[in-house]
């Protein structure tokens, strides 16, 4: 048994290493928030970001997940910058138009609420809630 052990903590190693690694840290900040523990979700995302190892892909990701955590804390404004700055990462991530629609709904901007609607469906024309979404706002 005790050989196996060393043997145990090696197989472990990689899964420990992913974790605090850049996208396992917002994997990290996904579950925190999932468990509507947004301080830590939002530590965790700006720990990622300030690692300066994501792809552009994956940064749009996490400054997407992090203005989702802001949105969800009130934190309006400071939201919609980051939604600004992971479309600058990545100008095809529809996801964050999609989520900066409802940001600028909330502030009574409903112009810009609807044309970031319509850019999400335009790069993702499939998604029923890309298209659900820009069917209400063209409804109010």
């Amino acid at each position: 048994m005790k050989k196996l052990i060393p043997l145990l903590l090696l197989c472990l190693l990689p899964v420990s290493l992913a974790l605090a690694s850049p996208s396992g840290l917002i994997d990290q900040g996904n579950q925190a928030a999932a468990k509507g523990d947004l301080a830590k979700a939002t530590s965790l995302y700006q720990k990622a970001i300030a690692s300066g190892k994501l792809s552009k892909a994956n940064l749009a990701v996490a400054r997407t997940n992090l203005g989702c955590a802001l949105d969800d804390q009130g934190q309006v404004d400071q939201a919609i910058a980051q939604f600004n700055l992971a479309l600058k990462a990545d100008p095809s991530y529809a996801q964050a138009y999609y989520n900066r629609s409802f940001c600028f709904e909330r502030k009574n901007l409903p112009k810009l609420a609807l044309e970031d609607a319509m850019q999400a469906v335009k790069i993702a024309p499939g998604d029923k809630d890309y298209a659900a979404r820009l069917n209400y706002l063209k409804g109010q």
